[in-house]
């Protein structure tokens, strides 16, 4: 029988390929510490729910040269980057950098419309491709009505202030579809009393060069941003509740543009109001039951993880937790763009959407709070496809329902 040879099949210069080309340099890894030893297997609890998704595997192709079957691997999109394996892993390989690097720096093309995001983001200043007259134009309809409901005709939700301190980062959507979210964060900014701003330079918080492993395009979409803080002067950002947008900001102040002004998520500005006294709740007002899912790159990459806790504890009188929880949370399933990549991959999300909706429906919670618009959507989606019933919403939103104003 002839021997089989890995030369035949193999490049044994792929893994310097992908060391070469991996963000962060820093943290560039030499794969031949991996072990080999399945914990990153074990520590992903996708790795049984559905065929392409196991990282050990795709580990090895690695370490053994396979770059065609590498390239080819579905795992590269399937795999949310939740970042449960590299918690887990004994040498501590960044998988998801892994992921990233593979899919951006190799020529490759996402499923869907993942990319196609992207360049629109990169065209227009945000992913939706929502004009500054239409943005203005929505802002001034929610600043008319909440004029209405201020009894105040001075009332003006600020653009483009320059001296602010906060310059406000929502989501388009927020803008497209959810406009009542523009005033909910409004009345927090108006009963905080604080200094604050949005941009028709920078009204988009998402980055998509995070999913597509883009670098580049990553550094172009951050610059919208950084652009705007320059000009307005402000001393800080704070981002509304999207997971990757703010992973995007905090990882991107390190490897993509060297901003050294603090970015804040909104929950950690809202236990920052709430701890300093800035705002007064009333729990009473929230009498349902509520959980929170935590978004893998608020809570496990980022570290916001005891935020939303207390912000609930102070702003509802039922608050219950999933199992697990915190930095061992189950990902919903919605994460590293897959939202985007449509239908060739809407059953993978959808198998594992199947774990985190039995987590949802063992805490016997009416309301489910998604600090993150992706997480937001994949929630709502899960709810419908397995019946829970669930009313998906966002912190600030219970926030602003508990809110006691002073005269």
């Amino acid at each position: 029988m002839e021997a089989l040879t890995l030369n035949k099949v193999a490049d044994p210069k792929f893994r310097d390929e992908i060391m070469e080309r991996i963000v962060p340099q820093a943290t560039r890894m030499d794969f031949n510490y991996c072990l080999s030893c399945g914990t990153c297997a074990a520590g992903c609890v996708f790795t049984d729910v559905h065929d392409n998704c196991d990282p050990r595997q795709f580990m090895r192709k690695i370490v053994l040269g396979l770059k065609e079957e590498v390239l080819n691997d579905m795992f590269i999109w399937v795999c949310t980057a939740c970042g449960r394996c590299t918690m887990h892993c004994p040498m501590g390989i960044n998988l998801v950098n892994v992921v990233r690097c593979i899919r951006g720096k190799f020529g490759l093309t996402a499923p869907g419309t993942l990319q196609q995001v992207a360049d629109t983001h990169l065209e227009t200043g945000n992913q939706m491709g929502v004009t500054v007259e239409d943005f203005l134009d929505t802002i001034d309809w929610m600043q008319e009505e909440l004029q209405e409901e201020l009894n105040d005709p001075n009332y003006k939700i600020p653009v483009d202030v320059k001296g602010a301190e906060i310059l406000f980062i929502p989501h388009p959507r927020e803008v497209k579809y959810y406009p009542e979210d523009i005033k909910t964060w409004s009345k927090i900014f108006l009963a905080a009393g604080i200094s604050w701003t949005l941009s028709t330079k920078a009204f988009d918080v998402t980055n998509f060069g995070l999913f597509n492993g883009r670098d580049d395009e990553a550094t172009r979409i951050f610059k919208f941003t950084d652009d705007a803080v320059k000009e307005l002067g402000c001393k800080r950002v704070v981002c509304t509740e999207c997971g990757h947008g703010y992973w995007a900001f905090k990882f991107g102040q390190q490897h993509w543009i060297k901003a050294d002004y603090p970015i804040l998520h909104m929950v950690e500005f809202l236990a920052e109001l709430l701890r300093d006294g800035k705002i007064k709740v009333d729990k009473s007002k929230n009498t349902e039951v509520v959980t929170v899912h935590d978004p893998c790159n608020t809570v496990r990459k980022a570290g916001v993880v005891d935020e939303p806790r207390y912000v609930l504890s102070q702003v509802c009188e039922n608050f219950v937790e999933m199992w697990p929880n915190r930095e061992y949370n189950i990902c919903c399933g919605g994460g590293g763009g897959a939202l985007s990549m449509g239908k060739a991959i809407k059953e993978y999300r959808m198998k594992k959407g199947k774990l985190k909706a039995d987590q949802i429906r063992a805490t016997g919670a009416e309301i489910c709070c998604a600090p993150c618009h992706n997480c937001y959507d994949q929630l709502n989606e899960i709810s419908r496809e397995f019946d829970l019933g669930l009313k998906v919403k966002h912190i600030f939103q219970l926030v602003e329902k508990a809110l006691v104003w002073e005269k």
